[in-house]
């Protein structure tokens, strides 16, 4: 009597369903035949295992399981239009249901992709098809996981997406956005060090390795010498930008004093060295400035073959005014006369 007491049974049959809160009971207040007791049982069988998994789903709102770092982007009917079709960006978009075993084993790979790929012109996206079944529809969805790539670009239809097949490795993941940004989006542009923000947002962060390559002064390449070693960073950067490890900045030599005394380019530019702020190290391309042989440097360093140097300190980054994109103009000097106070009369 203690236990039904407990539970505020006060005649007989009581029927109490222990649901997700073992602790609070719902009373069934039901049909009692088998049928309704069995679609009751179901229906709430439903409802915790569904709680549960939603923990994982990232933008469902629970969020425990996910990861922290993750950059996926919950979707639903109100958002859809704004975050995916009016996004210039390519975005792929997993349906997924909370049930569903694949779904759950795609979103831990879900979300490792979505950090490589974020600054790079493409998000990632779920769907819960469950709740969002209006939408789910619209796309043709019939199974789960189903994913859909979005082409870059504003103002896309539900007509413009197509379905993805491919692997479903962060690395698969990330390769066929990166692919679609090659396509149809815009391609991250390899930014200028003009300050401190520029600098932070590229090299600080865990396991991240910022790849500076100072160009020379302008006025000893012009635009077009500039260009094309913006070229040849923007090449390289192209081979391991699915990797997530490295990121890119360039700089004017000369205009970052401490930067590159700290990092010892004092060789003269174009330079290239790679920096870990997370590990204290860097270590500096010691050969010619080319595609292949600064590709063949940044392998090294990702297989662990390539030495590193401690670093003392992080360097203190100046604010220079950002390249017009213009060639140089050269600085017109005085004439000596001007300069010592000369004229005619005195020379007479």
């Amino acid at each position: 009597m203690r236990i039904a007491a407990s539970y505020g049974v006060e005649g007989f049959p009581t029927i109490q369903v222990f649901g997700k809160d073992k602790q609070n009971p719902e009373k069934y207040n039901g049909q009692r035949d088998l049928q309704s007791l069995i679609q009751t049982a179901l229906d709430n069988v439903v409802k915790v295992v569904s709680a549960r998994v939603n923990e994982s789903i990232p933008g469902s709102g629970g969020g425990s399981q996910s990861s922290k770092d993750s950059k996926v982007v919950g979707l639903n009917g109100s958002n859809f239009q704004e975050k995916v079709l009016n996004n210039p960006e390519v975005s792929m978009v997993a349906f997924i249901a909370p049930w569903c075993g694949h779904c759950k084993a795609l979103l831990p790979e879900w979300e490792k992709a979505s950090t490589r790929l974020e600054g790079k012109g493409a998000f990632l996206g779920t769907v819960d098809a469950t709740t969002e079944q209006s939408l789910a529809q619209e796309y043709g969805v019939e199974g789960f996981p189903t994913v859909k790539i979005f082409p870059g670009g504003a103002n896309k239809s539900h007509s413009d997406a197509r379905d993805y097949h491919g692997g479903r490795s962060a690395q698969d993941i990330v390769s066929a956005a990166l692919d679609e940004v090659d396509r149809t989006g815009v391609p991250k542009e390899i930014p200028e060090i003009t300050g401190d923000g520029v600098f932070k947002e590229t090299c600080e962060g865990s396991n991240k390795i910022c790849v500076l390559v100072g160009l020379p002064h302008i006025l000893d390449s012009m635009a077009s010498g500039r260009n094309k070693y913006k070229e040849t960073i923007a090449a390289v950067a192209k081979k391991f930008r699915g990797g997530g490890a490295f990121e890119f900045a360039w700089f004017e030599g000369g205009s970052q004093f401490d930067l590159e005394d700290t990092l010892e380019l004092t060789f003269g530019f174009p330079a290239v060295v790679a920096v870990s702020l997370d590990k204290n190290a860097y270590v500096v391309l010691r050969g010619s400035f080319n595609e292949k042989s600064v590709s063949r440097f940044l392998t090294s360093i990702s297989t662990g073959r390539q030495g590193t140097v401690p670093l003392r300190k992080i360097p203190e980054i100046a604010d220079v005014e950002p390249w017009d994109g213009l060639d140089g103009t050269p600085i017109e000097e005085e004439p000596l006369e001007d300069i010592m106070g000369w004229d005619d009369e005195d020379e007479l």
